[in-house]
């Protein structure tokens, strides 16, 4: 009994820190606080003692609107481009993505595993935007981050859609990518 209320304390310590987030989802309106989002989430991440802790840390990205907010959400995928983890889209986890590209030709998870590699960036494409109906594409940026969960190698992002006053962010090209991948 002690042990399950401790656990219940832990958690409940735990997320009640992740509630606190200091780059709330709703607040992630350029590249800076984009990059500070994935940041906080990866450090959160990072500080899973266990399984179990991990489990809820997770569970708080899919559910707590401080880590999701709109088309503002955390995913998580390995260097083989399987999804390990979808805020908003739980299905795509246990999918391999690695040759999914965008309407211009720009392999997505490629992009992003290539900037995570490099020690973590920003990558451009184009994707569907569910805000804007009828529209079959928008211009997305995302930040990823390199992360090691139980050995294995992931990247930890989230993404931003931009105005048209926003699209020049100065990506990775693809073009510069390429050889890396």
């Amino acid at each position: 009994m002690v042990r399950i209320l401790s656990f219940v304390l832990v958690a409940i310590g735990l997320l009640g820190g992740v509630e606190q987030a200091a780059a709330a989802a709703r607040d992630v309106v350029d590249r800076e606080t984009l990059k500070n989002f994935v940041l906080e989430a990866k450090s959160l991440l990072e500080s899973a003692q266990d399984e179990a802790a991990r489990a809820a840390i997770l569970e708080t990205f899919r559910t707590d609107e401080g880590w999701r907010h709109g088309s503002i959400y955390i995913f998580i995928t390995s260097y083989d481009g399987v999804g390990f983890f979808h805020a908003t889209q739980p299905e795509r986890e246990g999918v391999n993505n690695i040759d999914s590209e965008d309407s211009n030709g720009v392999k997505i998870t490629q992009q992003n595993i290539a900037a995570a590699q490099a020690g973590g960036g920003f990558t451009e494409y184009l994707f569907d935007n569910p805000a804007i109906a009828g529209e079959d594409e928008s211009t997305k940026v995302s930040y990823v981050a390199p992360i090691e969960i139980e050995g294995a190698s992931y990247y930890i992002g989230a993404g931003l859609y931009l105005t048209e006053d926003q699209t020049n962010v100065a990506p990775i090209s693809w073009g510069s990518l390429k050889g890396q991948v």
